[in-house]
Order: C-alpha cells, then structure tokens, then sequence
C-alpha cells in the first residue's frame, strides 16, 4: 500500500515519518542479515538502531506540530503536489522492502538502497520541517543532520564499495 498524505495534519505527517522509519529499520535489519562483510553488518544493526531512535522522537513530535500552516504556493495545491511527489518517488513507498532485498546479490546494492533511503527521507524530513514549530524544527533538524551523517557514514566507511 502506498503512502499518501491530504491535509498536513500533526497526526497524518507524524505517521508518515513514522511508517518511513519503520520501513528503514526493517530494511537494514533484513540487509544486515544478507550481507557477508562484518562491517557493512555492523553499519546496517547500527542504522537499524538509528532508525528505532528517529521512531521514538517523531513520535514525540506530534505535540509541536504547527496547526495553522500555509504552504507558499504558485497556485493552489501546488505544495501538496510537491509534498505526493516526494512520497510518491520513496524508495520505500511500496511495500517492496521484501522485493528490494530478494533483489540484492552483492553489497553494492544493499548500500545503494540504503543511501537511496536516507537521501528520500532527508528530502520529505526538509519538508516537515516547515510544519512545526520552533522546538518541532530544532527536533527535525536534529533528525535530518543524523539522516545526513548516515549518508556520510555509508559514503565513507564502505570505500571497498565505492
């Protein structure tokens, strides 16, 4: 079943971020598991972990959701049309996780999904961002900065890879 969003509600964005979490946790527990190389292993248990972190805080969000937001709009829509787009184009939209992994026959592509679902959520957290209050978006920055230094963590400790 596929994501959507329709009225930028607190609930509606928190369980959003939350579902897509929830798919990259199981990801990397499903990669860790495939993958031969005890680094790249131990990349994905810590990713996982990560990930069931960023559950527990957006969770915690929903309270510091703005309730009166505005998008800037060319014309009417066009925010909610940018917004299905994103989510539209997740790596993990679908419920592929199991098509993706059954997929994977070499590290390389474990790590190119991997840095595929950091990338996305990074772009879709950017957008919540603009939702939230002031503690919301001290929260969401915090989150994006971790997503950004998983991008960091899988581009530079898997070299071998690259």
């Amino acid at each position: 079943m596929a994501w959507s969003i329709t009225n930028f509600s607190g609930e509606e964005i928190v369980r959003l971020a939350v579902t897509i979490e929830k798919q990259g946790q199981k990801f990397y527990e499903i990669a860790a598991g495939k993958v031969d190389d005890p680094e790249i292993k131990g990349i994905f248990e810590y990713l996982a972990g990560e990930e069931k972190q960023h559950i527990s805080d957006f969770e915690s969000l929903g309270a510091k959701l703005s309730n009166d937001f505005t998008p800037n709009e060319s014309y009417v829509g066009e925010y909610s049309d940018y917004i299905k787009a994103l989510i539209d184009n997740h790596v993990f939209n679908h419920d592929n996780i199991d098509k993706l992994i059954d997929g994977i026959t070499v590290t390389r592509e474990a790590l190119a999904i991997a840095l595929r679902f950091e990338k996305d959520s990074i772009l879709i957290f950017q957008e919540l961002y603009n939702v939230v209050d002031d503690s919301g978006r001290e929260i969401i920055g915090k989150l994006i900065n971790q997503e950004k230094q998983h991008i960091r963590k899988l581009a530079t400790d898997v070299v071998p890879y690259n």
